[in-house]
């Protein structure tokens, strides 16, 4: 069986000027993988295996996704998950918007249909940079931090959600991720 995740694809220019960032922080920081430009997203649920039928259904219920309006979404700041000095991962974070929280809701309500166990943690938008600590004897203090962080090339403020992303990871390819279904949300027209 597959792994599959809901997700929202970020745009070119933001994967673009992301790509860039991670030029600079490879110079600084010893992670082991650095997300694919073309893999750059923000999750919505992890689904983990799922056979086809559940595929199926879960893409006839996610059709429902479509009623919303598509929207802007800022950036924030960087993060980490894990020990600060040897983080797990590098992301960016974006914000706790009402609108991607509602489709976050819906999405694990759908994904429930299917047996998906939604998590225990708070939600946590982000866009993963960078994952997998690789040296054991380096770490990163707050000081050095601020000195990696201080020449980053300027990166977007806010880019347009439109869609909602049905993927199939395949882990040994890269870009890893393949959308396997596009949910368009709907434009506002102003007559």
């Amino acid at each position: 069986m597959s792994h599959y995740f809901i997700g929202i694809q970020v745009k070119p220019l933001l994967a673009e000027q992301l790509t860039e960032w991670q030029k600079h922080f490879m110079q600084h920081l010893p992670f082991k993988q650095w997300t694919d430009k073309e893999d750059f997203h923000i999750t919505l649920a992890f689904l983990g295996e799922v056979g086809e039928k559940s595929i199926e259904t879960l893409r006839n219920e996610l059709y429902s996704i479509t009623a919303y309006t598509a929207f802007d979404l800022n950036r924030t700041s960087l993060g980490t998950f894990g020990n600060k000095h040897q983080p797990r991962v590098l992301w960016l974070g974006v914000e706790n918007n009402p609108m991607l929280n509602r489709i976050q809701q819906q999405v694990v309500q759908i994904c429930e249909i299917i047996g998906y166990k939604n998590e225990k943690r708070a939600y946590t938008p982000h866009i993963t940079i960078a994952k997998k600590w690789a040296d054991q004897k380096k770490t990163v203090t707050e000081d050095s931090w601020n000195k990696i962080i201080s020449n980053m090339p300027s990166l977007a403020e806010a880019f347009n959600v439109d869609a909602v992303e049905l993927y199939k990871v395949h882990p040994s390819s890269t870009p890893k991720y393949e959308i396997i279904q596009r949910f368009p949300l709907r434009h506002e027209s102003f007559s």
